[in-house]
């Protein structure tokens, strides 16, 4: 049964090289290949962890339990995980909601993305499966991204499958410079006549003797008033160098995660880390965010219950900039200073459990805890 389980869920993943490629020489880009690019694996792994790790909370208890105990073989995390990876990868993600007679819930159970297809022939949609048959749609978890119909995810490898196959052509021809040690491409002159035979004796004899990076920086025997010449490239170095950022760019439109996100060397300078984070939070990950939240609903709960994902971990701003708010809200009067020391995980303090307002900021009289003079309480964190 394990053995079996594993298949079903990784069955989908390629045994075969980075890129096909077809008559044109041209990349292939799947959704099963398309994570060997650097940049979508790094955004795909950014999302399903970010998601998986980020705490998630149902008011239905079992509901709740579920969610971190999916099924036998799995943790939560590695559910959420895995789920949100083929989602933007193939667009969709299954899991069969296994329940007992009942009704109640007993375990999710992921599925190959390949086994499962919609059937919108009859009178209301249903999903068909290899080994489940005909299902309602209440009975799959279906985690999708955006689709045209509502009911099914369209791959994002899919739908730009354009840029990404720029992408993948600019990382195959780099291995291929690197292959040939980045020798550029070479000419042969000479005065002499040479029949087809000759050249091609020459071309073979310099392959053989130059190609590859192991042969880098080998001397090069000329003979028979035979002289070489480099042909420019269309595509230098600088031009190459750019294109590759483009891709990684192109990346980041696709995903919405941040380039430096994705370890750009270029891109705008971010002025805080709370700025950032929360500018990945709404770009990003609060689409997935509400896909679950409307999934879990839907299927697992009902719209009257709650489900809520924690996501302050993802927008909390240097401590400097927490002391700095901490303060104006002490000053103000609008927190107190054992609140802001429980904001910063620090005991409370005897004392520190009324208002004050900064001199500055108050209506004359020397106070600056509400109530109580000076004398008794000064200072904003001390």
């Amino acid at each position: 049964m394990l053995r079996q389980l594993l298949h079903r869920m990784i069955g989908h993943w390629p045994t075969h090289g980075v890129w096909m490629s077809d008559s044109l020489d041209m990349p292939v880009v799947t959704a099963s290949n398309s994570i060997h690019a650097t940049p979508v694996y790094r955004a795909c792994s950014l999302i399903s962890n970010d998601v998986a790790r980020t705490k998630a909370s149902v008011s239905v208890p079992s509901v709740d339990v579920l969610l971190r105990n999916p099924n036998r073989w799995q943790s939560g995390f590695e559910f959420r995980r895995s789920m949100t990876l083929q989602a933007a990868l193939w667009g969709n993600a299954f899991a069969l909601i296994n329940r007992t007679r009942s009704g109640e819930l007993i375990e999710l159970v992921p599925l190959n993305i390949e086994s499962v297809s919609l059937d919108l022939s009859g009178d209301e949609p249903r999903y068909r499966t290899s080994q489940y048959g005909t299902l309602p749609l209440s009975s799959l978890f279906h985690l999708r991204t955006v689709g045209f119909n509502g009911l099914w995810g369209e791959s994002p490898v899919r739908l730009c499958n354009t840029a990404l196959t720029i992408a993948a052509a600019q990382e195959k021809s780099q291995l291929k410079a690197m292959q040939n040690g980045g020798q550029a491409k070479l000419a042969f002159f000479t005065d002499k006549v040479i029949n087809p035979q000759a050249r091609q004796k020459i071309i073979e004899q310099y392959m053989a003797e130059h190609q590859g990076s192991e042969n880098a920086g080998k001397p090069l025997v000329l003979q028979d008033g035979l002289k070489v010449q480099n042909i420019a490239s269309t595509v230098t170095d600088s031009a190459m160098d750019s294109a590759r950022q483009y891709s990684i760019e192109d990346v980041s439109r696709i995903y919405g995660v941040p380039s430096h996100m994705l370890m750009s060397t270029q891109g705008t300078a971010y002025g805080s880390l709370e700025w950032s984070g929360r500018a990945y939070l709404d770009g990003c990950l609060s689409a997935w965010f509400a896909s679950w939240e409307s999934e879990i609903l839907a299927k697992l709960a009902t719209p009257f219950d709650d489900c809520s994902f924690d996501t302050d971990y993802l927008v909390k701003p240097t401590l400097a900039e927490q002391m700095a708010a901490l303060r104006t809200g002490v000053e103000s009067g609008v927190i107190t200073r054992n609140e802001a020391r429980a904001w910063l995980d620090l005991e409370p303090l005897p004392g520190l459990d009324k208002p004050i307002v900064a001199k500055n900021m108050g209506t004359g009289g020397g106070q600056t805890a509400i109530g109580q003079d000076t004398s008794e309480e000064s200072g904003a964190l001390e």
